[in-house]
């Protein structure tokens, strides 16, 4: 008798279910939906498929939509979820008939980490981390692209009996693509990201040699460069920095004159020496950030014989001597003139860390023959004015006399150094190295300058002006460099020249950048 209930039972349920998936008696409402997943765990970049059931199986209205609780998550299209960063979302189909509704929960993780030295080349994947252990190399006729998120970790090991800090040779192609919420970073392991190794000098920086074709680095942060090289460092090696070593490396370095290189939206701090040093090419540097750059010497862009460069829209926050050193030296052979367009950027405190027994620079530096279009440059509370050697009467030292260095609108806060060496030099305030007089300044027609300290206050959205201290290179992420309504540093600047990548730009990997416009205002930003 048992086995005849349970029987009974079993099929009582079977016919429950048959009903509940196929209704027979007319209704083909949607009476609820079901996803074939409810939950995925999937990596950046990868996709998964998901599909709806129906109950009844035979309903007539089979059309849903489709929703995402985190669009920055994972994506959702017909039912193609596809995970693009780190975090949880959730996965909602709803049918239009009746509105019933279905979850899946989706969990986007980190890709694996990876470990890497020698020779490098294919891709990075967005969000992972890769660790460099050893010297790397990205071979000629080679490309190595790094996606958005990807945190690259140097280790700061020695790396033979010399101590010798790890290099990034580029032979190649490098790719940097990041984004402003998720640039890619190249940084050093965590424990050492301190206060303390500011100017600690834990690896090389980026070097592209004489093969380099193409460097891109969109939304890329750079720190704690600047490792001084040795005997047996790969860029002494092969040429590329001074036989015998002893030389402090930059951030990021160029030597092929045919080159092409695009540094914007990115960030570099820390750097022991100069940040950008580029030895050839054809450049653009726009709208990146600088500070903390420097220790004894160095500035923020350094441009060399053999290059052609548009540098706009930068801030420069504290670099040890100057925001641009800009020099036709090493001119000769493929090597040609240098050719800058500087105009439109923010430069502030610069110079003050330079060795006070020899103040040099102190906010753009010219020299050498190099050919400038320097305008529409904010400097503020800078030790100097626009400087170039014997402008006009040696070209040879100074720029080519072709060059126009005007519409630089200085500005100088009430804050003064108490370096006893300034204070001999009459330079304790900004304004100081402003003033008319002093040596190797370039005075332009059209410049804007305070009649004190304290004076033309360009009106930033928010920062210190007043009182921000000559010698700090700590940057607040809070200052809003942006000028407020009814700022003098608004209008005035010069728009009469063509940067030289404004229409024909610079290709990199397929795609043309072009330099921006040069803007009414002075300054690398107008109006709030």
């Amino acid at each position: 008798m048992k086995t005849t209930h349970t029987l009974l039972s079993l099929a009582l349920t079977a016919a429950v279910l048959l009903t509940a998936c196929t209704n027979d008696d007319g209704d083909l409402s949607v009476k609820g939906v079901s996803l074939s997943e409810a939950s995925l765990s999937l990596k950046p970049g990868e996709k998964k498929t998901l599909t709806v059931t129906f109950f009844p199986g035979n309903a007539a209205n089979r059309e849903v939509s489709w929703s995402t609780s985190a669009p920055g998550v994972a994506a959702v299209d017909g039912g193609e979820v596809t995970a693009l960063t780190p975090g949880s979302a959730l996965i909602t189909v709803t049918a239009a008939d009746g509105g019933e509704t279905a979850t899946c929960a989706v969990t986007v993780s980190l890709n694996d980490p990876k470990s890497v030295s020698g020779d490098v080349e294919g891709t990075w994947s967005k969000y992972s981390v890769v660790n460099v252990t050893g010297h790397i190399n990205v071979p000629q006729g080679k490309t190595l692209t790094i996606e958005e998120g990807v945190e690259v970790v140097v280790g700061t090991a020695g790396q033979d009996e010399n101590t010798t800090k790890i290099e990034v040779i580029v032979n190649g192609n490098l790719y940097c693509y990041g984004t402003a919420a998720a640039p890619v970073t190249f940084t050093v392991p965590a424990a050492e990201r301190t206060p303390a190794n500011a100017f600690a000098r834990l690896w090389g920086g980026i070097i592209g040699s004489g093969t380099c074709s193409e460097i891109i680095l969109d939304h890329a942060l750079m720190e704690y460069t600047g490792a001084v090289t040795t005997a047996t460092s790969p860029s002494v090696t092969a040429g590329l920095f001074k036989a015998g070593g002893g030389e402090g490396m930059v951030a990021f370095n160029t030597n092929n004159p045919a080159g092409r290189y695009v540094i914007i939206n990115s960030t570099f701090r820390y750097t022991g020496e100069d940040a950008i040093y580029v030895q050839g090419g054809a450049c653009i540097f726009a709208n990146n950030l600088f500070y903390a750059c420097g220790e004894a010497g160095g500035e923020a862009i350094n441009v060399k014989a053999g290059c052609k460069v548009d540098a706009a829209g930068n801030l420069m926050y504290s670099p040890n001597t100057n925001g641009f050193k800009l020099s036709n030296s090493g001119a000769g052979g493929e090597r040609t003139q240098a050719q800058i367009n500087a105009y439109n950027n923010t430069i502030v405190n610069a110079g003050w860390r330079r060795d006070p027994n020899a103040p040099k620079g102190g906010s753009v530096w010219a020299e050498k023959g190099c050919l400038v279009n320097v305008y529409n440059n904010l400097i503020v509370s800078c030790m100097f004015g626009a400087k170039a050697p014997k402008f006009g009467a040696d070209a040879s030292d100074g720029p080519d006399l072709n060059s126009k260095i005007d519409y630089s609108y200085y500005a100088s806060g009430a804050a003064q150094s108490t370096i006893e060496q300034h204070l001999q030099n009459g330079t304790a305030t900004a304004y100081d190295g402003f003033k008319p007089g002093v040596t190797d300044v370039v005075y332009g027609e059209h410049d804007v300058r305070g009649t004190a300290a304290g004076s033309h206050d360009p009106m930033f959205v928010s920062f210190p002006f007043a009182t921000n201290p000559l010698l700090s290179y700590t940057y607040d992420p809070s200052w809003d460099f942006h000028l407020q309504a009814g700022s003098p540093a608004l209008s005035g600047a010069y728009t009469g020249f063509s940067p030289y990548f404004s229409a024909t730009g610079v290709t990199v990997n397929g795609k043309e950048y072009k330099s921006p416009a040069p803007a009414t205002w002075f300054g690398a930003f107008g109006a709030q």
